[in-house]
């Protein structure tokens, strides 16, 4: 199926030779493909979005390093191939996502597998093994989930039932004490 919806539209890969470059040696001296100052001002050359800068300057000289990728997709379909276009950047990502009626898939793939050949925000995914979706943990469900169900739980420590009645023997209490009665 990852041939069905490519088309035509291929990644760019290393054998595109002076046409494209690794993600670890963008600004490196051997890159054709970017000016000397991509590092420095990389608004000037598409840059949209920060995760992908930070991306890149975590990348630079460093083959190895890891960095999530994201891909848009037709639902269903759960990994990144060899070939992909990938992109750096969830917020690029959606935008894809968006325009094609697709869905955000991620993983996490090597800088030396990532190839670009001038676009910043796009890149082509050439390791050598199909990357299966990484679901990324939600923070802010995990967050809610911790959360008391009652806000006057949260508030309080107790909930409010158990307030209600320890208010009550309290007032039962007092009024038993002082000779009060309703």
């Amino acid at each position: 199926m990852a041939e069905n919806y490519r088309l035509s539209h291929q990644a760019p890969g290393p054998e595109e030779d002076g046409t494209t470059i690794r993600l670890d040696q963008v600004g490196s001296a051997t890159d054709e493909v970017f000016p000397k100052d991509v590092l420095d001002k990389p608004q000037n050359y598409g840059l949209q979005h920060a995760t992908t800068a930070n991306a890149l300057n975590q990348a630079q000289g460093n083959p190895d390093t890891e960095v999530r990728i994201y891909r848009a997709v037709p639902k269903g379909i759960t990994t990144i191939n060899p070939g992909d276009w990938v992109s750096l950047s969830k917020e690029y990502a959606a935008t894809e996502a968006q325009f094609e009626g697709s869905t955000i898939i991620s993983a996490t793939a090597q800088a030396q597998d990532l190839w670009s050949e001038g676009l910043l925000e796009e890149w082509g995914y050439h390791g050598t093994t199909v990357l299966s979706h990484e679901a990324m943990s939600n923070a802010r469900e995990k967050v809610r989930s911790n959360f008391p169900s009652n806000r006057n739980q949260y508030r309080t420590g107790i909930s409010v039932p158990g307030l209600a009645g320890e208010v009550a023997s309290y007032q039962e209490a007092q009024e038993a004490s002082s000779g009060i009665s309703k």
